[in-house]
């Protein structure tokens, strides 16, 4: 009788041993998959930028240029 007790025992230690892997198992994929979304760099859809790399956006032509359109403007209205 008393075995019978420790084997019923050592198996649901076994079952809690389990569920347990298998939480921090999900909990870690979790965590991995929330770090890696956060790697988009930001900004990359903005109109302006650097204008040595890709221009600075003119309002008036609505096109990117170097800034040196004497006629057109640079800041929003």
């Amino acid at each position: 009788m008393k075995q019978k007790k420790i084997v019923h025992l050592l198996k649901n230690s076994i079952g809690v041993m389990v569920a347990l892997v298998l939480f921090v198992g999900e909990f870690l994929l979790n965590a991995v998959s929330l770090l890696a979304s956060g790697t988009k760099a930001s900004g990359t859809d903005e109109a302006s930028g650097n204008a040595a790399q890709d221009g600075v956006l003119n309002y008036r032509t609505g096109q990117l240029d170097d800034g040196t359109d004497a006629t057109g403007w640079y800041e929003k209205d």
